[in-house]
């Protein structure tokens, strides 16, 4: 579980700080990296070697609904109080609402990538046609939500985002991306500071318009997602959405078209397209 699926578990922990016995979130090896940056979180966590025969354990992320109240895990109230109190209290994201992303003039693509891609499992499930659902939701965002002279991109592959999105500079003077050096920690930096965000279906990303939410109190229609997260669901509005964002809801080839499910990185007619 990534860091965007551990937070459904923080917020889970956090809403439930004063219960007895104590309510603890098991550390994985992929959670390590962010420990440090969250110190506010730490003391609501616990290593495997310190769980005893006696503890109760519960799957919380198979019964989201049951133990929130909620389909997406949270309330509104429950995940804005997590926001403020255990993440934009970390050192790492002081002043991120006076980045330069926050202007209105400047669209952040936060595009997960990554293993729904490239692992022949995940791919039918996850996976969907990232370039056709940008070409559609950036024009749709700048429509909708006025120009921009910066679009800035985030995401586990840039190399793909660079050889398949290169159409973005006909939107916008600057195309950038995180330098080189960044961290995940200023990636996500980058995606909670943009007011103007426009995300796949990670929970990373998902999570990080949320925290925008709570730290710049922009409007949510300026958020755009795809009307897909996973294939289990079908096409629609799935719960774990905000559905106050503003949502691509179909694409002219479909969400998983048969070249993608074949393997393919790109619509063999599209090729060549800018």
């Amino acid at each position: 579980m990534g860091f965007g699926n551990q937070l459904y578990l923080w917020a889970w922990a956090h809403a439930r700080q004063g219960c007895t016995p104590p309510h603890r979130v098991l550390i994985v090896e992929r959670s390590r990296y962010w420990l440090p940056y969250f110190p506010a979180v730490r003391p609501h966590l616990v290593e495997k070697s310190d769980v005893s025969f006696w503890d109760a354990r519960e799957h919380f992320y198979a019964y989201k609904e049951e133990h929130s109240g909620d389909p997406r895990g949270y309330t509104d109230e429950s995940r804005a109080a997590f926001i403020r109190d255990w993440i934009l209290t970390s050192p790492a994201l002081e002043g991120a609402e006076r980045g330069p992303l926050a202007e209105d003039g400047v669209l952040t693509l936060n595009l997960r990538r990554g293993d729904f891609y490239d692992n022949p499992w995940f791919l039918p499930e996850y996976g969907f046609d990232v370039e056709g659902y940008v070409r559609v939701a950036v024009s749709r965002a700048i429509a909708q939500d006025g120009p921009v002279r910066r679009i800035h991109v985030v995401s586990d592959d840039l190399a793909w985002c660079r050889q398949h999105l290169d159409f973005l500079a006909s939107y916008a003077d600057e195309v950038t991306e995180p330098d080189p050096s960044a961290r995940p920690i200023d990636h996500l930096r980058d995606v909670i500071s943009s007011r103007r965000l426009l995300i796949a279906n990670g929970t990373f990303s998902l999570w990080g318009a949320a925290i925008s939410r709570v730290l710049l109190d922009a409007p949510q229609d300026t958020v755009w997602a795809p009307a897909f997260f996973q294939r289990r669901y079908g096409a629609g509005r799935c719960a774990e959405y905000d559905q106050d964002w503003s949502f691509v809801d179909e694409l002219p080839g479909g969400w998983q078209p048969s070249w993608l499910l074949d393997g393919l990185e790109r619509d063999p007619e599209r090729s060549g397209s800018s």
